[in-house]
């Protein structure tokens, strides 16, 4: 625990549980929740359960997870990484006393793109439609979506950004405006993989 954070918040350390390996024992929970005590083995965060579920045990192996953003992760073994690139530096998921870190970031806008498209721009009744009519064009015709929808994430950090779409033309179809949104998804998360490749290079 940061000594200085809790002084600033007025916590008592004493108050504050002990700090335990994401594999441990936690404790069991009361015989009224579940009819009986059920042990606590593990704690972790959503990614950091991923990047662990995706066997990134070591220093360089990464992931990213798809979902309505997209959340990529680097681990950095025992190195406490202080990004240079626009990323945060998080606690990786461990199984012994040895804390050990990753580099994370953050798409804000990666499936809810295609909920766009649904719900928004009413272009498909249902997502499973939204590959079909992307790739029923061979390209997206010079059209570039940015669905900075809710600001932009890493490795950008711009919270005022408002989505853009670009190189519209007389023969721009909502086909290449939905290739175009879904290209999106992979530009925003090859930027995130540019950033890390550049902190790895710089760690050595």
């Amino acid at each position: 625990w940061d000594d200085e954070l809790l002084a600033r918040l007025s916590i008592p350390r004493s108050l504050m549980p002990e700090v335990l390996p994401s594999s441990a024992d936690f404790g069991v929970t009361t015989d009224a929740l579940f009819g009986s005590s059920v042990n606590i083995g593990g704690v972790a965060g959503d990614q950091q359960s991923a990047l662990f579920g995706q066997a990134c045990f070591s220093a360089g192996m990464a992931k990213n997870t798809y979902g309505t953003g997209c959340f990529m992760l680097m681990h950095t073994g025992h190195n406490f990484q202080i990004s240079q690139n626009g990323l945060l530096t998080t606690s990786a998921a461990q199984t012994h006393s040895r804390p050990e870190f990753a580099m994370e970031g953050s798409v804000f806008v990666g499936g809810a793109v295609v909920q766009w498209l649904r719900d928004g721009l009413r272009a498909i009744e249902n997502s499973g439609e939204v590959q079909s009519l992307a790739e029923s064009v061979p390209d997206s015709g010079g059209v570039m979506l940015v669905p900075a929808f809710t600001g932009l994430g890493a490795p950008y950090w711009k919270p005022d950004a408002r989505g853009t779409i670009t190189g519209l033309t007389r023969g721009t179809t909502i086909a290449h405006i939905a290739r175009a949104a879904l290209e999106s998804i992979a530009y925003q998360s090859a930027a995130l993989l540019q950033a890390m490749s550049r902190d790895a290079v710089a760690a050595g």
